[in-house]
């Protein structure tokens, strides 16, 4: 019979111990806290590309219950803690057989922890004793008053170790087994059952044997509870547990870095595609290899429509120093050479300044202080816009240029979102046309994306929910004359429009190209902008290109015409549709918005009024012959065209104008015509002079235009001068040879050589006179 005073205490008991566990939660209140994740990169289709440790060293990959194979929880729960879902915290016959054990041993033999318990042990861990026991009791029951089951259990497989730098689940199933732990086979999930209980002696890297026995401990005790089958539990136990390295995941490494620089702990989910990527590394890497130890390569493929990067190769090697394998030339600010020749062009079909056959002039041609050079060092006199721009020549983009305006261009380019900088932050100049500015890979493949989106870039996305930023650059029609020029004259079986480019003293080789939705870009070089001597854009960066197009991307058609781009056949030199009595040269141009403009014949508007390449002759009744101004003989107006002045060296000799204007009538007033019947001469100077000047007497030299008809075109050392008039002075710089060419209007040419020496290095060849500082 129990006794009354008993009965007291135990109904005192009863009473305080619910009191004293409330008081106790109200106190010391407990959670759920995840503790500061670590970092991982997925690719789009949610594969691991790089993990991140935390602050501590740890890796964590945080998931849901539904993201864990059931096998897993089926043999966790089974072995660790079969009445989980039972109890309130706390298994009374564990904690019994737990201190009768410590009792008879004098040591705490098994613990007798629930699974609630342990998560209250990784959440607040305590000291291995009696009373740090207690208090692991007691913060699990907080635990199970405020969480529910599956709130505790996702703590536990989010946090519990698995061996080394290792916690969670997740994390082991891709470190140990390399893929997810939703795809878990019965024997790899006993083996992740088991391993928290020993993380390192059941580590399978490096004791696969233990790992082993422990695992069909499992699978034995799993049988035993009717939780799985004997045949299931055979085909488990003879999976064999082998010692590996682990899986180190590196795959978009550079990306995955600049990513997570960038986010806040937890999964972080790119635009990546997994095998695109990895295609495209083994490439790159053994393209650099071939080429030089020390070259770098970065790749940038994008979807032109929504601008999600599917591969982000930053450098040929991550782990090759040699190669700087760790700076990322996805956005290194570099030279592009010639890779924005194609928006001068669209922008200059925007204002109607051009068509697609456009007369420009691939000749000697100087604009103030710059005068380009072709990357061949050669000129070919008359060229279409079209073929300029396929064939890359320099001078006809900087004559274009001039006339769009560099500063107006380089605002468009950074209204679109390309990134730029103007070395010494310089004003916008004609250099810019072939590289005088700093951009990256990234920008580039940005511009591009409007040859294949009706003009309009897309920003470049690497994570899944960024949203879309699209930016206007040209018109679609525009756009498309430009992409079909490109992808007329690139030679590839793609249908791929390309532009190339090459950066001063050969230091950077760019490939950009629009095919099949996509935008890819591509550039070779040394990171640390040593020249890559002999090694240029289209030889370098454009079979590269087209490998990288070949493994992932098929044929791509033009897309449809717009509207806005007609076809006409147009006449050289005028530009303007064809007419046989005014027409050399017929070519088919696209046209947009019905705009076609005359050729240029002059080499700016910014001084002289544009000339028009179609002229009126009064030319006399009788003869034929060319009537000067306040002549009276009868005559009647004819119409003929001529070619720009700085063309005429490189023109049949039937196109040139000393060929295709009548000489004048000589029964004209002797003064009408005198000027005109002289010998056209430049005067004032003497073939193969040499003059001798003084540092001190240096100055300039004056010449004239004698005979001929103005205007007058001055060159010097193959640089156009900016008068037009009879008279030029030139100014004397030290020891130098000079070339002087005069033109007039009816493409009458004389040209005198000379040379400048200083007075104390006089010229060696008697046969040259030498002149006086009293000529300057």
């Amino acid at each position: 019979m129990v006794k009354p005073f008993f009965k007291r205490r135990l109904f005192l008991l009863l009473l305080i111990m619910p009191t004293l566990f409330f008081c106790i939660d109200l106190l010391w209140p407990t959670d759920l806290e995840p503790r500061p994740g670590s970092r991982i990169v997925l690719s789009a289709d949610n594969q691991p590309l790089r993990t991140f440790a935390d602050d501590q060293g740890i890796w964590r990959y945080p998931i849901s219950l539904d993201q864990v194979s059931p096998l897993y929880l089926e043999a966790l729960v089974n072995y660790e803690d079969r009445y989980f879902y039972h109890h309130p915290g706390v298994n009374p016959l564990s904690l019994v057989r737990a201190l009768w054990q410590a009792l008879k041993t004098g040591e705490i033999v098994s613990g007798g922890s629930t699974l609630t318990m342990q998560v209250a042990r990784l959440r607040y861990p305590e000291s291995r004793t009696l009373w740090g026991k207690v208090k692991e009791i007691i913060r699990a029951c907080q635990l199970e008053l405020h969480y529910s089951k599956d709130d505790i259990l996702t703590y536990y497989i989010n946090h519990a170790p698995f061996g080394g730098t290792i916690e969670g689940v997740q994390a082991a199933a891709l470190t140990y087994l390399g893929y997810d732990a939703k795809d878990l086979t019965h024997a790899q999930a006993a083996l992740l059952a088991v391993l928290p209980q020993a993380p390192t002696r059941y580590r399978p890297d490096r004791n696969p044997t233990s790992a082993q026995a422990a695992r069909d401990k499992v699978i034995q005790r799993l049988v035993d509870y009717q939780v799985w089958d004997e045949q299931i539990a055979q085909d488990a136990q003879s999976e064999q547990v082998t010692q590996s390295p682990g899986y180190r995941y590196s795959i978009a490494p550079i990306l995955a870095r600049r990513l997570a620089n960038q986010s806040d702990p937890g999964v972080i989910h790119s635009t990546i595609n997994l095998a695109w990527q990895q295609s495209v590394e083994r490439l790159v890497k053994h393209y650099a290899q071939s080429i030089d130890r020390h070259v770098s390569v970065a790749v940038l493929i994008m979807n032109s429509k929504t601008g999600a990067v599917e591969v982000y190769t930053g450098s040929s090697d991550f782990h090759d120093n040699q190669r700087f394998g760790q700076v990322d030339m996805v956005q290194a600010i570099r030279s592009p050479g010639s890779t924005l020749k194609p928006f001068i062009y669209g922008m200059a079909l925007d204002q109607g300044l051009v068509h697609s056959e456009s007369l420009l002039m691939n000749v000697p041609l100087k604009f103030a202080d710059y005068q380009p050079e072709n990357f061949s060092g050669g000129f070919t006199g008359p060229e279409s816009l079209s073929h300029s721009l396929a064939a890359s020549l320099n001078v006809p983009a900087v004559q274009v240029l001039e006339r769009v305006g560099p500063v107006p261009f380089y605002l468009a380019l950074q209204q679109a979102g390309a990134t730029l900088a103007l070395p010494g932050n310089e004003r916008p100049s004609l250099a810019i046309a072939l590289g005088g500015l700093g951009t990256n890979l990234e920008s580039l493949v940005r511009l591009m994306s409007a040859l294949d989106n009706n003009g309009t870039t897309q920003k470049p996305r690497f994570l899944m929910e960024s949203a879309q930023e699209a930016k206007p650059l040209l018109s679609p029609g525009a756009a498309w004359i430009i992409r079909d020029i490109l992808a007329r004259h690139a030679s590839n079986p793609y249908g791929m429009a390309i532009k190339t480019g090459t950066s001063y003293g050969f230091r950077d080789s760019w490939a950009v190209g629009v095919v099949n939705g996509y935008t890819l870009g591509v550039w070779v070089g040394q990171p640390d902008g040593t020249p890559l001597t002999g090694h240029y854009g289209r030889q370098t960066a454009v079979p590269l290109l087209t490998n990288v197009a070949s493994r992932i991307l098929g044929q791509n058609p033009m897309p449809a015409r717009p509207a806005s781009v007609t076809q006409q056949s147009v006449c050289w030199p005028t530009g303007q549709p064809e007419k046989i009595d005014l027409c050399d040269e017929a070519h088919d141009a696209w046209i947009l918005n019905q705009t076609i403009p005359e050729s240029w014949m002059t080499l700016t508007d910014q001084d002289n009024s544009l000339v028009s390449p179609t002229v009126r002759l009064r030319l006399a009744l009788d003869s034929g012959l060319q009537v000067a101004f306040g002549c009276d003989l009868a005559s009647n107006e004819s119409t003929t065209v001529l070619w720009p002045a700085p063309l005429q060296l490189w023109l049949p000799e039937a196109y040139q104008n000393q060929h295709r204007l009548p000489v004048f009538d000589s029964r004209c007033a002797r003064q009408l015509v005198a000027t005109a019947r002289l010998p056209f001469t430049i005067a004032g100077i003497n073939e193969g002079d040499a003059m001798v000047v003084n540092e001190q007497t240096q100055g300039n030299i004056k010449v004239r235009a004698e005979g001929g008809q103005p205007p007058y075109y001055w060159y010097v050392n193959g640089a156009m001068m900016p008068t037009n008039g009879p008279n030029l002075s030139l100014t004397i710089d030290g020891e130098q040879h000079y070339e002087i060419i005069a033109m007039d209007y009816h493409g009458q040419i004389d040209r005198k050589q000379f040379n400048t020496y200083f007075s104390n290095s006089p010229p060696t060849d008697d046969s040259r006179l030498p002149i006086t500082t009293d000529h300057l």
